[in-house]
């Protein structure tokens, strides 16, 4: 329970998970970012508020539109970030909490705030579950100094992937373990619960945020959907048992700055996994240099895969099934880590 600045008294924000499409979605204030060459709802918003760019706002700015006939928000807010690639888990920390302090700071008269999982997708490449508990604890932040809007009651996170949307939904209720009251309305497709500070994660998620430092995989694999499942059903459970952060660059091709930040990620990594199915180019380039640069690799392909000779001659993990592709990932992990 806080005092907020104004003098009200606030016993918590329900947040919730939601399947859907931000733009559709009816609520008092839609937040995005604004960060260079960005994409994703932040893009989208730019076309529908202004194409004049010395409107939008710098890395530490942020400004107010009212909605537009192209949402079902009263309001937009969009706050400056970095350029995408460089976000990690403390500026996701900074952003949601600069998110509630904007509001507060406007002094908007909002009960209910959307936003969407900010970080992933994108060249940072970040694990998505971390990037989800930062965004919370920016939150919890911003709660406890006080600086949220006093009549804020809930926020929203809207992602329109399902595989996306069972994660976080699972992982809120980890976070978070206390259940909304029965009084608050609930949409059917929503997993909720109750955050009023850092004192309301489980202890275990209270730690700090993950860093540079924290160990983690990298994941190369094609960006396509068809490899979607192989994701979120097999590599990246499999990965999180072990307690590392699972990693991947959800981009086509890689330049400049972003490509000497995925080298990085992939030389500092405890191992790399690589989906050689498709033979696409670029995780042939990411398994190469990890070899160049000694990290262990976990190379897998479809039984129907045929593989090129430069692999031919390394261990390579081949499965027929989704399932069988976690079980085999499971033990060699286990081996591997050990």
């Amino acid at each position: 329970m806080t005092n907020n600045a104004s003098g009200a008294m606030n016993l918590g924000f329900v947040v919730e998970v939601v399947e859907g499409d931000a733009l559709a979605f009816e609520t008092d204030v839609l937040v995005v970012k604004h960060a260079p060459t960005t994409s994703g709802l932040g893009a989208v918003m730019r076309k529908y508020l202004t194409e004049d760019a010395a409107m939008l706002p710098g890395a530490s700015e942020y400004r107010v539109w009212p909605g537009t006939r192209n949402t079902r928000a009263e309001y937009i807010l969009m706050v400056g970030a970095p350029p995408a690639w460089s976000m990690r888990y403390p500026q996701l920390r900074d952003l949601a909490r600069r998110m509630l302090d904007a509001l507060w700071e406007q002094g908007l008269d909002v009960r209910h705030m959307t936003t969407t999982v900010h970080g992933i997708q994108t060249a940072a490449g970040l694990d998505e579950v971390e990037a989800f508990r930062a965004l919370l604890l920016g939150m919890a932040d911003a709660y406890e100094t006080g600086h949220y809007p006093p009549t804020l009651e809930r926020i929203t996170f809207i992602e329109h992937d399902t595989n996306r949307v069972r994660l976080f939904q699972q992982t809120l209720t980890q976070f978070l373990p206390t259940p909304p009251p029965p009084t608050v309305d609930k949409i059917d497709t929503a997993t909720m619960a109750v955050m009023a500070g850092k004192q309301s994660f489980e202890p275990a998620y209270r730690k700090p945020e993950a860093d540079d430092a924290t160990p983690h995989v990298f994941v190369a694999m094609p960006f396509a959907d068809a490899y979607e499942d192989h994701y979120y059903l097999a590599i990246q459970p499999a990965v999180r048992e072990t307690g590392l952060l699972c990693e991947r660059m959800d981009l086509d091709t890689f330049t400049g700055d972003i490509m000497d930040h995925m080298l990085e990620r992939i030389r500092t990594a405890r191992l790399v996994i690589a989906v050689l199915d498709g033979a696409n180019p670029n995780v042939y380039l990411e398994v190469g240099y990890a070899w160049g640069v000694q990290t262990p690799t976990v190379l897998i392909a479809h039984e129907e895969q045929g593989l090129p000779f430069d692999v031919r001659g390394h261990r390579v993990l081949m499965y027929d099934r989704i399932y069988r592709l976690k079980q085999m990932l499971q033990a060699e992990l286990a081996t591997l880590l050990s």
